[in-house]
């Protein structure tokens, strides 16, 4: 398994065609989406980092609305990639040059790196390949329109890392 090309189809398959576009698709509906998001997480690992991540962005407080509120108080599940795009809308609201765009990026950035500095940390891949890797992905990068998010290497490997008692990383 080539680790450099398993983070290539990561990226299109499971960031862009699913945090990127959930996150663009939670700025108007984010309870809807945040139920979208998690019946696309298949493990219980899967769906527990997702949303362990999301309520911990919301719990900073940096601003308030009714889904994150909702989030805090779990009436709702609190999926990472729609709190995201609830803090942004949120903490950008009265900003006339706020750009959807530029939070969307953010997370497939951020995600991104994620990847590449976890293959880095494990030896897979050097701290240069992975600079070069992280900026070759971001010029890639395209938006999509469905909600499509599928890469069953990696729920078969989430499902496994589950069974696992030992771990070195939550996925």
């Amino acid at each position: 398994m080539n680790v450099v090309e398993v983070i290539k189809t990561y990226y299109k398959e499971v960031i862009l065609k699913g945090d990127a576009v959930a996150m663009r698709l939670a700025f108007k509906n984010p309870v809807e989406t945040d139920e979208l998001v998690y019946a696309s997480k298949l493990t219980q690992e899967l769906k527990r980092s997702s949303t362990f991540l999301g309520r911990s962005l919301a719990n900073l407080d940096l601003c308030e609305n009714e889904y994150l509120v909702g989030v805090k108080s779990g009436k709702y599940k609190g999926t990472y990639p729609v709190v995201l795009a609830q803090t942004c809308k949120c903490l950008f609201e009265n900003d006339k040059d706020f750009n959807e765009e530029i939070c969307i990026k953010g997370l497939v950035y951020s995600e991104t790196a994620q990847l590449v500095f976890s293959a880095v940390r494990l030896g897979s891949i050097d701290f240069k390949s992975g600079q070069k890797l992280l900026l070759s992905l971001m010029r890639e990068f395209t938006y999509y329109e469905e909600f499509e998010p599928s890469y069953p290497l990696i729920d078969i490997l989430s499902k496994n890392h589950e069974k696992r008692s030992v771990k070195v990383f939550e996925s």
